[in-house]
């Protein structure tokens, strides 16, 4: 897959070179293949193989390049200030909603104890992430993009509240879009037990 660009970096200005068929230069937004989500592959102009990844920007990193300065971010921060605030009524009703400390949490019975982080659609049209325990579900929250932190406080209070029975909290296929979002690298980053 070759390295991964942040959108906002020098990608462009950056001197590349083909493992493949040895070729050397520049790419540009041409050469990007966009058959993801939630990053482009940057190509080979000669023989179209990866070079590496260019992530797809999200809100917190079109803010920091538009603060240091970024013509680009500059232009498209307004446009995804008002997706966020089009979205204000339900971070509202996540802040209401969400759990926030272990006393939410049900008592269970079990020596080892193995939930699963899982994403839905519900009948409301709302997208939620759900901890499960087999099938049963323990809570149900709204689901943002890119929401590895998340994933990170809501493993630490199954800990708190049921400390050496908890195993892990592993999320399911259909969650891993929406929990790592923009930025492939979250895989790497995530961590079951």
């Amino acid at each position: 897959m070759g390295r991964v660009w942040p959108y906002y970096s020098p990608w462009q200005q950056e001197k590349f070179q083909c493992q493949h068929c040895g070729w050397i230069g520049n790419v540009g937004f041409a050469d990007l293949d966009y058959g993801s989500d939630v990053a482009s592959i940057i190509e080979c102009p000669e023989c179209f193989q990866s070079l590496g990844v260019v992530e797809y920007p999200n809100l917190k990193d079109t803010e920091e390049a538009a603060a240091k300065g970024n013509a680009e971010a500059i232009a498209a921060l307004p446009g995804f200030r008002q997706r966020v605030n089009h979205n204000g009524k339900l971070l509202e009703r996540f802040e209401q909603e969400k759990i926030t400390g272990v006393d939410q949490l049900p008592e269970l019975e079990g020596e080892s104890l193995e939930f699963t982080w899982d994403f839905a659609k519900a009948e409301d049209g709302e997208y939620y992430q759900t901890i499960r325990l087999g099938e049963r579900e323990l809570w149900r929250e709204l689901a943002f993009w890119s929401n590895v932190r998340r994933f990170e406080e809501v493993k630490g209070l199954l800990k708190q509240k049921y400390g050496a029975r908890f195993r892990s909290l592993t999320p399911t296929d259909a969650s891993f879009e929406w929990l790592t979002g923009d930025h492939l690298s979250h895989l790497m980053q995530l961590s079951y037990t």
